[in-house]
């Protein structure tokens, strides 16, 4: 029966971490619960709703191996609140979970380790390996455009694409798209590859990353999961089933104007003209000419708001809207000083990118301008 001795912090911190994976959905009570595993000094935690799962690994004194499971929410909550001292965990034949640190114990009703289900091992499949830094930029910049619908599943993931050396991931939920695309990573797959990959789990992958961005995620691809590594962690997930829209068909190619601003300056404006925008769908009307852009919001409850930002235009004057909050959650995931954005009509898609790089593409739709 399981025996280990380790830091609260530590342990803490690998909770909160897999637990994130626990869905208040489920029908099965063995999945509201987190499996404990310890050997080899080392407790491994893992939790799972079928669809995505989690496993933290941390260091520990482990006096017999042996395994657990908790009710997730429960075990979390106290190890919050013990003292940042040493927690001594333990399990007897009745799966009663037993916590001791300092003057605190506890004795919490689990259910048998036996119980617990996993997603399946990928067998087979292709792997390879994702600069950590540029993993977090990835999801970053894609996840934000993933639609939160589940009634379209295929636009609720990411499609990540490989072909002749290079990946794409593209995300889209039909009234912007995010693309970025990659070049010289190893291990690339000579074959081409088609994969969506659920956004819940790459922004999960993305919260639980280590600080150590030295060390690359390794990714494991099979027909139905797809798996993320580094040491300590581990993030699976089922593939979303399905074809992917063709994104390509709504890129737009042709722009007679071209918009050149300071990222962070219009994002300080569009946050506030969205305080009125945000009471008539997030509306921001755009208005360049010359070396200005005037970004203006009205609401009939709130009133009027109108700002200016200094911009170099190339091209016709114009004016067309867009959301706010579609244009500030893109100015947020990159981290250029200057931007782009390429417009070729008020009812015209517009183009949004890092200056002078052509890595990422963020597609936006224009509003009504009313």
């Amino acid at each position: 029966m399981l025996k280990a001795t380790c830091p609260r912090d530590t342990l803490f911190e690998a909770m909160q971490v897999v637990a994130r994976a626990v869905s208040g959905r489920t029908t099965l009570p063995i999945l509201n619960n987190v499996l404990v595993d310890g050997s080899e000094d080392a407790l491994r935690f893992v939790a799972t709703d079928l669809e995505l799962s989690i496993e933290a690994s941390i260091p520990a004194q482990v006096e017999e191996d042996g395994a657990l499971t908790a009710p997730a929410r429960v075990f979390t909550e106290v190890v919050q609140n013990l003292p940042s001292a040493d927690v001594t965990l333990a399990v007897d034949e009745a799966n009663t979970v037993a916590l001791r640190c300092q003057k605190s114990e506890y004795a919490i009703r689990g259910l048998p380790p036996e119980e617990f289900s996993t997603l399946p091992e990928i067998e087979g499949g292709i792997e390879f390996a994702i600069p950590q830094d540029t993993m977090k930029a990835v999801i970053e910049q894609i996840t934000l455009a993933a639609s939160p619908d589940e009634t379209r599943p295929m636009l609720t993931g990411a499609l990540l694409r490989i072909a002749d050396g290079e990946m794409t991931v593209v995300a889209t939920d039909t009234h912007r798209l995010a693309l970025r695309k990659l070049t010289g990573l190893e291990g690339l797959p000579d074959a081409p590859v088609k994969a969506i990959v659920p956004a819940r789990a790459l922004n999960e992958l993305a919260r639980s990353l280590p600080r150590d961005e030295d060390e690359p995620v390794k990714v494991q691809m099979g027909e139905r999961l797809i798996q993320f590594s580094v040491p300590g962690l581990t993030i699976a997930s089922r593939l979303i089933e399905g074809e992917f829209p063709n994104y390509e068909k709504v890129i737009p190619t042709d722009f007679d104007r071209k918009l050149t601003a300071k990222r962070e300056e219009l994002a300080i404006a569009l946050r506030r003209a969205l305080i009125v925008a945000r009471e008539d769908a997030n509306r921001v009307v755009l208005g360049a000419e010359g070396d200005v852009l005037r970004i203006s919001a009205d609401s009939q409850d709130v009133g009027h708001a109108s700002e200016e930002v200094p911009v170099s235009l190339d091209g016709a004057p114009i004016e067309i809207a867009f959301n706010a909050r579609y244009l500030l959650d893109v100015l947020n995931a990159m981290a250029a000083d200057d931007i782009e954005i390429e417009l070729s009509g008020p009812l015209s898609p517009g183009a949004v990118r890092p200056l002078g790089e052509a890595d990422y593409l963020y597609v936006l739709m224009p509003m009504q301008i009313m």
